[in-house]
């Protein structure tokens, strides 16, 4: 279950404002953030891999959601180290 954490309205890492923040499982953690001529979106799975893709403001909340979706699918499927580092290899080159 994605959990929302209390920090909607503060400075985010890429200097914008925070719109949403959730974590899921205790495994990963993904951010939503308004900055001054995009969006930007920070998730990671914990202790393994971190990244920021951005976006505009007609695609920021469609692409908030894929991100989470495959995260989530990601955290819930077990997996071998191969297939995680496949995994943020073609997480990270697609967004």
């Amino acid at each position: 279950m994605w959990i929302s954490l209390d920090t909607a309205g503060s400075e985010g890492t890429e200097g914008g404002v925070i719109i949403a923040d959730e974590e899921y499982n205790g495994a990963c953690r993904i951010t939503l953030e308004k900055c001054k001529r995009w969006y930007a979106i920070t998730c990671g799975v914990y202790g393994a891999m971190c990244h920021t893709a951005f976006t505009n403001a007609d695609t920021y909340r469609s692409m908030y959601n894929d991100m989470k979706n495959e995260l989530q699918q990601f955290i819930d499927t077990e997996t071998t180290e191969d297939e995680e580092s496949d995994f943020y290899h073609r997480f990270c080159d697609k967004y």
